[in-house]
């Protein structure tokens, strides 16, 4: 009995061993994975900050001289050669749509071999149609009358009002006092200035906000040219090759599309509509 009792102790300390010895092998492998694992992913993340700063970036500036969707075509000042650039996925800092003229200052990647180039980012250093284009100023509208605006500019104390009789507004829900708008004119600001265009701020993103009209009643009508008067007794010509001004008359009402800025002797008219 002695001797049986004697060999079930020598089994039980042999089995509890065994399993001791399981559990410290089963620790030491999970401990060996886990530090597999973190060593990998930091190599993956050290490999992945490494290839982002192997990254080296050039610039250029240049002339665009071709506009195809994404793509811009643009002529180096100091190369000489016009060259193709994806600006899909660069950061764009621009105030108005691209033109051919504009001067740019671009960012891409060292000794890439894409065609067109994969822009990192883009500057417009200097806008054709800001150059073309009547001053803008973008505020708060305080006040709003039958013909008037009163709004205050950003980073300014003063308000000022202008007429809007003959403004072209881009608005889902028209003109209304305590928003945001960006309002083009002609004119001083403190002198009763006329807005060209007003944009409220629900309509920025809007293709209808790159546009710029003008609404008047019809004084003249020439083979290529169409004088409008504005509410305020001020004469307006609008010159065009392909457009028929002929059927139109004195007196109606039209919104003419047009290009440049209202201060030039004539307006390049871009298209028409009868109000």
């Amino acid at each position: 009995m002695k001797k049986t009792l004697l060999t079930m102790a020598i089994l039980t300390m042999v089995l509890g061993a065994s399993a001791c010895s399981s559990n410290k092998a089963a620790e030491t492998t999970t401990a060996a994975e886990t530090t597999a694992e973190t060593t990998q992913a930091t190599e993956a993340e050290t490999t992945a900050e490494e290839t982002e700063e192997e990254v080296e970036e050039m610039s250029m500036t240049g002339v665009v001289t071709g506009i195809n969707g994404d793509v811009i075509t643009v002529l180096g000042d100091d190369d000489d050669t016009e060259k193709n650039y994806d600006l899909s996925g660069a950061e764009i800092t621009r105030e108005f749509p691209f033109a051919e003229g504009d001067q740019v200052e671009i960012i891409y990647p060292d000794g890439t071999t894409k065609d067109p180039i994969p822009a990192i980012s883009l500057e417009v250093l200097e806008s054709v149609i800001a150059e073309n284009t009547d001053p803008s100023a973008t505020g708060i509208i305080t006040e709003v009358g039958d013909s008037t605006l009163t709004f205050q500019p950003e980073d300014e104390d003063e308000s000022y009002t202008i007429r809007t009789a003959n403004a072209y507004i881009v608005a889902k829900d028209g003109i209304a006092p305590d928003k945001e708008a960006t309002i083009t004119y002609i004119g001083d600001l403190d002198d009763d200035a006329m807005a060209t265009k007003v944009v409220m701020e629900d309509s920025y993103d809007t293709a209808e906000s790159d546009l710029f009209a003008f609404i008047g009643k019809v004084d003249q009508v020439g083979e290529d040219n169409i004088v409008l008067i504005s509410a305020y007794d001020e004469y307006f010509t609008f010159v065009a090759e392909d457009i028929d001004f002929s059927q139109y008359s004195a007196g109606d009402t039209l919104q003419i599309y047009y290009t440049g800025t209202l201060t030039d002797k004539t307006i390049t008219a871009e298209d028409v509509e009868k109000k």
